[in-house]
């Protein structure tokens, strides 16, 4: 488990891959291996993908003091600096596609191409989750982390994929409860989350953006990413139709290959 000294903390990270680098931002309760091996074997063939696990979360410190999307934030940028990366494509997924915007609004110059996936600008004119999915989401006594985890499934995956995927949800089950992220780590990140509102600003992202969502998200609905595309100038938007949340484990050739074809238009300046 590679760690490393990022600013005041340690981030435990994976530079794999080869081709101009994409640092790659996960999102609420996962960690530097919950992006699933059949997108990552995509990405690393035309990229130097950088994952790492937030701080709370993985191997990465676990300091006490709150959350926010700023402090995440900074930790990815001296993550670049740590490991002297002076510009990357950021691709963020769901919180991680919060941090993303947040990089890009607060650091520009280090930012080459934009992919924001399953993400929301929060806030007002963000859409939210019925009462009943993010009830669905919100840890419950009694339950082992196993059985959390795979309630979390029934509001983040597409009902198909939780059919035909068995095989691959069982990997990914071990791999959460290997460092399991915390109760605790899972609450400041919800606070985070809620805190966070970028509508305001998205008129000043300039960096090309593609967008992605999944047309049966229940978690983070599909007008999120209208919303994003509608203020991002230029932003372009991919909807897969039948993926939910998860739609980088759900269609991983579809949504890397849209991820490589977008990118490829974008100079990768050193």
């Amino acid at each position: 488990m590679p760690m490393i000294k990022a600013g005041e903390i340690s981030l435990e990270y994976y530079v794999e891959g080869d081709g101009p680098p994409l640092l790659m931002v996960m999102g609420f309760a996962g960690k530097a291996n919950s992006w699933g091996e059949p997108i990552m074997s995509r990405l690393r063939e035309h990229f130097t993908c950088i994952r790492f696990s937030n701080r709370g979360t993985g191997g990465s410190d676990r300091p006490e003091a709150p959350l926010t999307i700023r402090m995440m934030t900074d930790d990815a940028v001296a993550l670049m600096d740590a490991l002297d990366i002076k510009r990357a494509h950021v691709f963020g997924i769901s919180m991680g596609g919060m941090i993303a915007q947040e990089i890009v609004l607060n650091y520009a110059e280090r930012v080459n191409g934009l992919v924001l996936g399953c993400t929301t600008p929060g806030g007002s004119h963000g859409e939210m989750a019925s009462p009943e999915v993010t009830a669905a989401m919100a840890p419950k006594p009694g339950l082992s982390r196993e059985e959390q985890v795979r309630n979390f499934w029934t509001v983040i995956c597409a009902p198909a994929f939780i059919e035909s995927s068995a095989e691959f949800l069982e990997e990914m089950i071990a791999t959460s409860l290997e460092q399991a992220t915390p109760i605790e780590t899972l609450m400041k990140q919800g606070v985070a989350i809620q805190a966070f509102d970028s509508f305001d600003r998205l008129s000043q992202i300039r960096a090309p953006t593609l967008i992605i969502h999944g047309d049966i998200d229940r978690l983070v609905p599909p007008a999120n990413g209208d919303v994003l595309a509608n203020g991002i100038a230029g932003a372009e938007k991919l909807t897969l139709s039948g993926a939910a949340h998860m739609f980088f484990w759900e269609q991983p050739e579809k949504a890397a290959s849209a991820i490589i074809e977008f990118l490829a238009r974008v100079p990768a300046e050193a």
